[in-house]
């Protein structure tokens, strides 16, 4: 008699091997049953600190993405959610679509990407004008404006940390990240996004959704939203922004 899964949904969320913030970010607001599973892309080199360098750091995500992915199939994940934004976000709407191809290429497994998961959140909500805040140097927050008002979404504020350590990114204080919130907030804007997986903003994006009153998202819990709706997970879940308890 064959053995039957016990688990609902298993996510492999393909993270540089720099990052501590997706998995216990993912731990927290996952349902019972639905799991992640972590295949990390080694990076060589964690300096950002100037354009050049952040383009590295994608490049190196690249470079080590066929043998990440084929190290985090062998769990038999359900979804890859490739959860290393400024990756797919260089050169705009064409950038992630060749991201896309690559994945398509090297499995048949569903994936999804931070932009593209970004894309059906702002849509779920009906968003047409956003603010976009991230820890990138300031090439990569371009590329990131880019590919949404490419993608008709209109972005009436924008801010970058230019961190300059990918292992830094976590470090960013909670107070930091709110009074950047607070900043750039804009009575035009119909939400506010970031990306950036190392930054620790779950929980944060929930409560700013209090004071703000409009919805903010933050990539890794839009990544997780993504991945549960399709494959028909409903589940919704509290404490972590309107997303995951409306949509």
């Amino acid at each position: 008699m064959g053995s039957q899964r016990t688990d609902r949904l298993r996510i492999g969320a393909l993270i540089p091997s720099t990052n501590t913030v997706v998995e216990p970010e993912f731990a927290a607001m996952l349902p019972t049953g639905v799991t992640a599973h972590a295949g990390r892309m080694l990076v060589r080199q964690p300096n950002i600190g100037t354009d050049a360098l952040y383009k590295h750091l994608a490049d190196q995500m690249l470079d080590a993405l066929e043998s990440s992915v084929a190290n985090l199939v062998t769990c038999q994940p359900d979804h890859l959610s490739l959860c290393m934004s400024a990756v797919a976000f260089y050169g705009g709407a064409k950038g992630d679509l060749a991201v896309r191809d690559r994945l398509a290429a090297m499995t048949d497994v569903p994936f999804s990407t931070g932009p593209s998961a970004l894309l059906s959140a702002v849509r779920a909500f009906g968003a047409e004008r956003a603010v976009v805040l991230s820890p990138f140097q300031q090439e990569a927050q371009d590329e990131t404006v880019r590919y949404f008002e490419e993608h008709d979404i209109e972005v009436v504020g924008s801010y970058a940390f230019l961190a300059t350590s990918n292992v830094a990114i976590a470090t960013l204080s909670a107070r930091a990240v709110r009074d950047a919130i607070a900043a750039n907030d804009s009575d035009r804007a119909d939400l506010i996004m970031q990306v950036g997986t190392n930054l620790h903003m779950a929980r944060l994006a929930a409560a700013a959704e209090w004071w703000l009153g409009k919805p903010v998202l933050h990539v890794n819990t839009v990544l997780a939203w993504e991945a549960m709706r399709a494959h028909g997970i409903e589940d919704r879940v509290e404490g972590f922004g309107s997303l995951l308890s409306e949509h």
